[in-house]
């Protein structure tokens, strides 16, 4: 049951991050699935980005209103999940689109997230993620 309660909880938080033109991401939610502040940090740039859950909120919000995002899917399509007690790992890979028309491929990347058992509910603790490039292809072993 474990494993299925990981599942749900990392397609909600997929689920809660995107959004289109005619409706914003589902942020109220996003909140409910972290452990205390959380924490997401960006590895794709020479210097990591760092975020709690509401400094991320305010970063793309600020993006939407500005208009300079206006779309944004991302799925999960493999991942490698252990637990040992009251903790566990995952390693996420997913697909992204910045765009609404189906051109293949979507680009790809790893989310390394961690998570807590607290009072019987799975809590997202961080995430950490980096975006496949020409010079960093995702390991076989993550594409199962």
């Amino acid at each position: 049951m474990t494993i299925h309660e990981i599942d749900k909880l990392t397609g909600q938080f997929y689920e809660c991050i995107c959004f289109k033109p005619e409706h914003y991401p589902k942020y109220d939610q996003l909140q409910e699935l972290f452990y205390g502040d959380g924490k997401l940090i960006n590895g794709n740039y020479d210097q990591p980005l760092e975020f709690t859950v509401q400094s991320y909120i305010q970063a793309i919000m600020h993006q939407i209103d500005d208009g300079n995002a206006t779309f944004y899917s991302q799925q999960e399509i493999s991942d490698v999940t252990e637990v040992f007690g009251k903790t566990a790992q995952r390693i996420s890979v997913y697909e992204y689109s910045f765009t609404a028309e189906n051109t293949a491929p979507w680009k790809r990347g790893v989310n390394y997230i961690q998570f807590i058992l607290v009072s019987g509910e799975w809590k997202i603790v961080s995430m950490l993620w980096n975006d496949e490039k020409e010079e960093l292809a995702i390991p076989e072993a993550y594409l199962v």
